[in-house]
């Protein structure tokens, strides 16, 4: 069985991580590496340190105290700066002084995958894509204890349109701020090809995050997403693609309501279509065929139910070459957005951060690059439009950057990070080295 270990972050008045190290994980993956980045979101220095902790609840590794200037970063690669310790799962604790976002890579040699740190731990999430063997794809849950004593946490499985769980897991008195992990592949009440969701309880605060992975044809893929808290009437979802460079992506949208919701969905070239969706399911809108056409442009959605019932909208991502990756639909959006992880040829890596203006009135965005001059600016983009911000052709930055980025607008802007594998043979070798997270509002 594959198990899909993380890199989990969640603030808890200080910013708390579930980890991996260096875990030896069975066939057809592994073993996984993590590394972890944290922006300074402040206007002072931060003084940060983190405490790894074993599955007992022990502390086994303490950091120094690192300062980190504002709008800048601490890079933390746990193989080489979280030493010594024996290969394993593990959890952390990281503490600042200043207000900080944080996201997490996680891979091995053949697939990767990340996420945006949880500013706000809760005691109930909603995931709205969980499988067992859904066309060969797979999930896992990994649950956070955020709290400083021990808790139970459960994960409650669902069918589309039924409101009694068909599977519950549950994990008992789980150690304060360590993780456990909830696997759905071999779960007998999950029939073949059907699509679930789940919601994630714990007796007190908890983070989550979910894992897919696939099988056969799709073997190495590797999605990571951030479940959401609550439902809304309207989300976003800045990244839509059809053959956009050989990438294509599936929305889907999920009903949290009581009642069939009436869902509108409209992309960025002015298309829209409208669709039904009964309570507790989901509708997976694969973009070549039902979106927008073809070709290399980039595109936005609106998501909205008409009738009121909340929703939540996940996308993934995928090419040819197996790259994959997911990131959840945005509620609402804000006029300074942080992506803790920017890359310009960063070991054969790039990324691109693209935004969304989801306000009332054309906006430009500003993005900022920590610790280096200059500025990006993008031409006036229209409410609901999007603009992406390359860093492999950006001028401001030399070749072997990593760090952090912050974007600000006029006008509330949601915006998604995609990292990439894309320099050299790697560019086109089959192996999931795509990752992508959510931006972080300010």
């Amino acid at each position: 069985m594959k198990k899909v270990l993380v890199l989990a972050l969640v603030l808890i008045l200080s910013l708390a991580v579930a980890s991996v190290a260096m875990a030896d994980t069975p066939a057809p993956g592994g073993p996984f590496n993590s590394a972890f980045r944290v922006q300074n979101l402040g206007t002072a220095d931060a003084k940060c340190q983190f405490v790894f902790y074993d599955a007992a609840g022990n502390a086994d590794f303490t950091s120094a105290q690192e300062t980190v200037a504002p709008g800048d970063s601490w890079y933390v690669y746990v193989p080489t700066d979280v030493t010594p310790l024996d290969a394993g799962t593990y959890s952390a604790v990281v503490s600042c002084d200043q207000p900080v976002a944080a996201v997490t890579n996680f891979s091995d040699p053949n697939s990767g995958a990340a996420h945006s740190g949880i500013t706000e731990p809760g005691d109930t999430w909603y995931a709205p894509g969980i499988y067992d063997n859904y066309y060969s794809y797979y999930s896992n849950v990994v649950v956070q204890n955020a709290t400083a004593s021990p808790i139970d946490i459960s994960v409650e499985i669902y069918a589309p349109g039924n409101a009694t769980p068909v599977k519950t897991q549950t994990e008992t008195n789980v150690p304060a701020y360590t993780s456990v992990s909830f696997e759905q592949e071999g779960l007998t009440e999950l029939a073949d090809n059907q699509f679930y969701s789940a919601k994630i309880i714990g007796t007190g605060d908890v983070a989550a995050i979910v894992n897919i992975y696939g099988r056969g044809a799709y073997d190495n893929q590797l999605y990571s997403y951030n479940p959401f808290k609550s439902g809304s009437v309207k989300a976003y979802a800045p990244v839509i693609m059809n053959n956009y460079y050989g990438y294509n992506t599936a929305l889907v949208v999920q009903n949290m309501g009581s009642s069939t919701a009436d869902v509108t969905v409209t992309y960025t070239n002015g298309t829209s279509a409208n669709y039904s969706i009964e309570p507790g399911a989901a509708t997976s809108l694969y973009t070549p065929s039902f979106g927008p056409p073809a070709g290399n442009t980039l595109y936005g959605a609106t998501v909205e139910s008409t009738n009121s019932q909340p929703l939540a909208v996940l996308v993934n991502e995928s090419n040819a070459y197996n790259r994959a990756a997911s990131y959840s639909g945005f509620a609402s959006g804000s006029d300074e957005v942080s992506t803790p992880i920017v890359m310009r040829r960063y070991y054969k890596y790039n990324t691109s951060v693209t935004c969304q203006n989801v306000g009332t009135s054309a906006a430009t965005m500003t993005l900022a690059y920590g610790g280096v001059a200059g500025t990006n600016v993008s031409p006036s983009i229209d409410p609901g439009k999007t603009h992406l911000f390359l860093q492999q052709s950006d001028s401001l930055l030399s070749d072997n950057f990593i760090g952090s980025a912050t974007i600000t607008s006029a006008q509330p802007i949601v915006c998604i990070v995609n990292e990439d594998m894309n320099e050299g043979a790697e560019a086109m070798q089959v192996m999931d080295q795509l990752y992508s997270y959510n931006g972080i509002a300010k």
